[in-house]
């Protein structure tokens, strides 16, 4: 998707996307003999459901099983292809009014989201991850938490880490956290010398700002962890693990590549949940084009399709260092030589991790709960982007924070 008069091309990679549909057709029509007879081996959880299965399946000859599952195949694939049709063709074009950068670096710069408040207000660092654009924090108009949190006479400073060029592909977590991470926090702190100070950190963007947390904590009031991976070993599938410890070949696809794609690491996100895309643009088909909820779909599918590349050292940083060796949970993860240890950190920390997160498990996330002495957590009643830009939010954890940082 490129700004202005735009093509929408998502879902990305569409190919890898209708790819996973056929397969899970193929895989149904090969393992039907085996469902039949009863002995698919099932996973734990669905041991009842497949006895049940089974015996469903005793009173149809396998030739009427093939078709049935070859016709509701085919309409899946039907209606996810017309879903993304729709999607293509929908008029929606995010059009929000951007603060003026109050600092910037280069491509990095920090928007201020409280114009009009006092300079006592309480004050709302906001971090977000590297590999999604900062707008999901102000995504339309009624999807905005940082413009409810100004409502709510919140100070929101939103780190936004920019476009991606020539200058980003040699930077590494240091880079990122020494020179621009830290430098806009004590830029903004010498703004608001007065007013509290809350860090909060988004996903990827809250993993890092645990480094920022312990380097300035007596600077900050409390600090907010939201969908942040901790223990990444914990909760992902069986195939993400594996695709993660092949460490030889992501060296050898950076080298040649230079940074890490957005198609690549959009097809890691799909890993975590194949059938996801099938799914939600079913579901999509069915929906009225002119409602509120079309919309939102597209204001979220525009961002999710309008991700920035990693730096080469970033990506080998957070493949090798976070989901390889798991180094942030076995307390190796250093910065700047420093061991970034979450004891040290003794403000009051609180963690909202979803239950249904299916890109960060909440085992993963809670897990940074068991070295910070003084930490809650809070189970938010959405995934994890819904729990910051969905239906439940404005009820859910945008009240949650607010209730946090005037208590």
């Amino acid at each position: 998707m490129t700004r202005g008069d735009f093509t929408r091309i998502g879902p990305r990679p569409i190919g890898l996307h209708l790819g996973l549909t056929s397969t899970s057709l193929a895989g149904a029509l090969a393992n039907l003999s085996f469902a039949k007879e009863g002995t698919l081996p099932w996973c734990a959880d669905l041991q009842e459901e497949g006895k049940e299965l089974t015996a469903d399946m005793a009173s149809f000859e396998m030739t009427e099983l093939a078709q049935a599952i070859g016709e509701k195949g085919n309409t899946n694939l039907g209606g996810m292809l017309e879903g993304i049709r729709k999607y293509h063709a929908h008029p929606y074009r995010r059009q929000m009014h951007m603060p003026e950068p109050c600092w910037a670096k280069g491509n990095i710069s920090v928007l201020d989201y409280g114009e009009g408040l006092d300079d006592l207000a309480p004050v709302t660092f906001i971090v977000p991850s590297l590999v999604n654009r900062a707008y999901i924090l102000d995504l339309m108009e009624e999807r905005s938490f940082v413009r409810n949190l100004s409502r709510s006479g919140i100070r929101p400073l939103l780190l936004d880490w920019g476009d991606f060029g020539e200058e980003e592909k040699d930077f590494s977590l240091d880079t990122y956290i020494q020179d621009y991470l830290l430098p806009a926090f004590d830029a903004m702190k010498d703004r608001f010398p007065n007013s509290p100070f809350h860090l909060i950190g988004y996903c990827m963007g809250g993993t890092i700002s645990v480094a920022l947390a312990q380097f300035r904590q007596p600077e900050i009031t409390s600090f907010i962890a939201l969908a942040s991976p901790w223990n990444f070993h914990s909760g992902l599938p069986a195939f993400t693990k594996t695709l993660f410890q092949q460490g030889s070949f992501w060296r050898n696809c950076l080298e040649v590549m230079g940074e890490m794609p957005v198609d690549l690491l959009q097809t890691f996100f799909a890993s975590l949940d194949p059938s996801l895309c099938l799914k939600k643009f079913t579901l999509f088909n069915r929906m009225d084009m002119g409602s509120g909820a079309a919309t939102e779909f597209v204001a979220l599918e525009d961002w999710l399709n309008d991700g920035v590349p990693l730096a080469k050292q970033v990506a080998l940083d957070c493949f090798s260092d976070w989901y390889g060796e798991n180094k942030t949970y076995q307390g190796e993860w250093q910065v700047d030589g420093i061991t970034i240890c979450p004891e040290k950190i003794t403000i009051p920390v609180m963690i909202a991790a979803p239950k249904s997160d299916k890109i960060v498990p909440y085992s993963s996330a809670v897990s940074l709960a068991e070295s910070v002495s003084n930490a809650s957590v809070i189970s938010p009643p959405s995934g994890h982007i819904g729990m910051i830009a969905g239906s439940r939010a404005p009820q859910g954890l945008w009240r949650n924070i607010y209730q946090w940082i005037n208590n």
